[in-house]
């Protein structure tokens, strides 16, 4: 069954937040795609990763620490299946061309 037919909305999240542990500070880094039809959500990727605040580039440490859910297209969706299973680490940083954008502040 094809994950692209009529009636099917197409997702990308991506997260960024930093939490202490024990003195030392982690940034975890979330991604996914996800398919919705009425009845089910399906996740066709997903990713997460943790790094050590002083082992993180300068662009990682000044991004906000915020959950950022876009609503993509079909051909969109399959580009950044595409990256996921070529480069995942740059979907972290990435802002798709959209159709909606929703975006949280985490503290």
């Amino acid at each position: 069954m094809s994950l692209f037919v009529k009636g099917r909305s197409y997702y990308f999240t991506r997260v960024k937040d930093t939490h202490v542990e024990e003195g030392t500070v982690y940034i975890t880094l979330f991604a996914r795609l996800i398919v919705k039809t009425a009845v089910k959500t399906k996740t066709t990727w997903v990713e997460i990763e943790e790094v050590k605040w002083d082992q993180a580039s300068e662009k990682l440490q000044s991004m906000h620490n915020s959950m950022n859910t876009y609503t993509v297209s079909e051909n969109i969706f399959l580009e950044l299946l595409k990256i996921s299973t070529v480069c995942h680490k740059e979907l972290y940083f990435l802002t798709p061309i959209y159709q909606t954008k929703k975006r949280v502040l985490l503290k």
